[in-house]
């Protein structure tokens, strides 16, 4: 499978969200030329996985992707999935069997050998169904796919420009909304004959699974939830697999029963003399009973452990941990954003506890629709310079800054002659908060701003800073720095 860098989580989802449809679409493509290869015999698998993680994928985000992943491209990858169900089952049956066909006896493991041709006949027919289903639907979808992907719209604001949520931010909502589909699900698996809730369950699994792999390198927990994961679905697997046999094994039966029927009908053979031969047919019947003993056995078997490992207080470090990545994801989304409010003052305050004061001088480069600052801060003797990019207004901005080199600042700053502002910045700290204080020193404004942890949160004046406070300047283009700046 692709890998992504870390950055990705820091672009928009819109964009983020078809690099790596485009890179799974890629994926399989990789896969489908291999299945030309007669000496690659997971060829075929690794093929199906793709294709599904591709659909999974696309049907995660479709809210993003909107018509660029268009249902007809949805309908022919669902039809390839579909038709590499049976293929699939067949194998899993047939490793089952032959790994079995230890613990049973002389007599039954002639309706073992009996139903393992039967599944390989199958088998191959149905690879063969996939191969015809390749060459017309896969192609279809991924020429679509490739034409309406590459490219898409965006939306602006007549003042705010362009307003994306983040990979990071939008993935996080994603993530704990499938594990808690997940979750429910899990939950309706309460008895034996809950195959079909298991079922569901299992393909909720592998719907978070899928969603979680591109980004799980980049966040804590990512290993450790995804193995966690992988088990859960091998585990409902499991269960639902062997209600599936059941049902195959019934349908041999059935099978086996009418052959032998069949053979009851035909006149007896003869030897050379035209005298009657006995038949010495041994029948498949009894090890086909054996092998649905053993099938029953194995669903009591398989939903005890499901009971065991992930019910309940068993579930919960599984759920942790994709509660960890998403907060993680939550922290990353909010790095890039300030959140702050600002309040024009009267004058400056007349005592600010234990204030650290800095000198500030900063322009704004040449642009319409991005405004980039460079900054330089000086405390004491040292200096320190910044780059900042920054888009929208109101309570909630998106910032992104880097520090830079002095030469980068010396190279830069002529560019910003005309668009410049200097002040003095008192930082007063109150608990986990800090108010900033900007004193211009190119002309009479005062103002105090402070950077909250979320938009939801209401900060309280100090008694210093409250007396001399105007009103709230939150969103007012006048008193944006970038407006200042002359």
């Amino acid at each position: 499978m692709a890998s992504f860098p870390a950055e990705l989580l820091d672009d928009t989802e819109a964009r983020a969200v078809r690099l790596v449809a485009l890179a799974l679409l890629a994926d399989a493509e990789a896969h489908r030329e291999r299945l030309s290869q007669p000496d690659d015999p997971e060829a075929l698998h690794d093929f199906r996985v793709a294709v599904r993680r591709l659909r999974s994928w696309l049907r995660a985000h479709g809210d993003v992707l909107g018509r660029d992943a268009p249902t007809r491209a949805h309908k022919w990858l669902g039809r390839l999935a579909a038709a590499t169900n049976r293929g699939r089952d067949n194998e899993v049956f047939t490793g089952w069997l032959l790994a079995e066909k230890a613990t049973l006896t002389a007599r039954q493991r002639v309706g073992a050998t009996w139903l393992v041709q039967r599944l390989t006949v199958e088998k191959a027919a149905a690879d063969a169904q996939v191969l015809a289903e390749v060459s017309r639907d896969f192609e279809r979808a991924r020429l679509l796919l490739a034409k309406r992907l590459p490219t898409y719209r965006l939306r602006l604001h007549v003042h705010e420009g362009v307003r994306e949520p983040t990979f990071a931010g939008a993935m996080s909502v994603l993530v704990r909304g499938k594990a808690a589909t997940l979750r429910r699900r899990l939950e309706s698996v309460r008895t034996v004959h809950d195959d079909e809730s298991a079922h569901r369950a299992r393909i909720a699994g592998k719907r978070l699974r899928y969603v979680l792999e591109p980004i799980v390198p980049h966040v804590a927990e990512g290993e450790a939830t995804l193995a966690r994961l992988k088990r859960l679905q091998d585990a409902l697997g499991d269960f639902h697999d062997a209600h599936v046999w059941q049902g195959v094994v019934a349908d041999a039966a059935e099978q086996v029963t009418r052959e032998e029927a069949a053979r009851l009908l035909e006149p007896p053979p003869v030897d050379a003399e035209g005298k009657p031969v006995r038949r010495h047919v041994r029948s498949a019947r009894p090890g086909l009973v054996a092998i649905h003993g053993h099938v029953v056995a194995r669903v009591t078997d398989t939903f005890e452990a499901i009971v065991r490992d992930w019910s309940g207080d068993a579930l919960q470090p599984l759920m942790d941990g994709v509660e960890a990545m998403a907060e993680e994801l939550d922290l990353r989304a909010r790095s890039g954003v300030e959140i702050e409010r600002k309040y024009l003052l009267r004058g400056l305050p007349l005592h600010m506890p234990n204030a650290t004061v800095q000198h500030i001088v900063q322009g704004y480069l040449p642009g319409m629709r991005l405004v980039e600052r460079l900054r330089r801060v000086r405390v004491g003797e040292v200096e320190r310079f910044f780059r900042t990019v920054k888009s929208g207004t109101g309570l909630v901005r998106t910032e992104l800054e880097e520090e830079c080199s002095r030469a980068v600042f010396d190279t830069l700053w002529p560019l910003t002659l005309g668009r410049r502002v200097e002040k003095r910045r008192h930082v007063v700290a109150e608990g986990s908060l800090h108010w900033e204080v900007d004193e211009f020193t190119d002309r009479e404004l005062v103002l105090a701003e402070i950077e909250l942890p979320s938009a939801d949160i209401t900060a309280e004046f100090p008694a210093w800073l409250l007396s001399v406070v105007e009103r709230d300047v939150t969103g007012d283009g006048a008193y944006v720095n970038a407006a200042l700046a002359c």
